[in-house]
């Protein structure tokens, strides 16, 4: 009750979103996966590495924004507030099993497909198992909006919000950066996806048309 209290008084300050960007790439990011696995006619090997190619970049999205939320974001928090970021760094471990196992799949349907093998029970079983990992990762996220944001808010300054994006900025490689900026630009606009780039505003500029989905 406390929380959705801070989170209604927040909110009308306007203040900084630290999931808002991020988050929306991400959904972006994983509707992209169930739209193309729902589609992929696992009996064309072209069709499938294109699935693989996607689904391995979006992997790599989604362990690089928990590795940040955890060594920056929720390390800050539990600073000033012990406690209050165990939640969401357990669910983080939870998601990293299920996602471990998507991953094996897919390699899996990649490796047999090139091999020649019939993958469409293995495809099928991918889609099922991805659609309840969306659904899993998207509650997930919107308690962070709705829980761990106000917490953030009331612990820190927006200044202080903003340097904990140029540490995740700063701990990221270029391409890194490319790679996660790409969906979180083609899926945010005007002051959100400007305010995710903080110190490499032109990388992200440079990038926000790009798609994940192959050609």
């Amino acid at each position: 009750m406390i929380v959705r209290t801070l989170f209604k008084i927040y909110k009308k300050m306007k203040r900084t979103k630290t999931y808002d960007a991020p988050h929306k790439g991400l959904r972006n990011a994983l509707s992209q996966v169930s739209l193309l696995s729902g589609k992929t006619n696992f009996s064309e090997a072209p069709e499938v590495e294109k699935l693989y190619k996607l689904g391995m970049d979006v992997f790599k999205i989604l362990s690089i924004h928990a590795a940040d939320e955890d060594e920056v974001t929720l390390t800050e928090l539990e600073k000033h507030c012990p406690g209050c970021s165990q939640h969401d760094m357990e669910d983080h471990q939870e998601i990293h099993v299920v996602q471990s196992k998507l991953e094996k799949l897919l390699t899996k349907i990649y490796d047999d497909s090139k091999a020649g093998k019939d993958v469409s029970e293995d495809g099928a079983e991918f889609y099922l198992a991805w659609s309840e990992f969306q659904s899993t990762y998207l509650e997930h996220t919107a308690e962070e909006e709705r829980i761990t944001q106000p917490l953030l808010w009331h612990h820190f300054t927006d200044e202080e919000l903003a340097l904990h994006r140029t540490k995740i900025m700063q701990k990221n490689p270029p391409q890194t950066f490319k790679s996660s900026t790409a969906e979180i630009g083609r899926s945010s606009r005007g002051k959100d996806s400007r305010s995710l780039s903080g110190c490499s505003k032109s990388s992200a500029l440079a990038v926000a048309g790009d798609n994940l989905i192959p050609a």
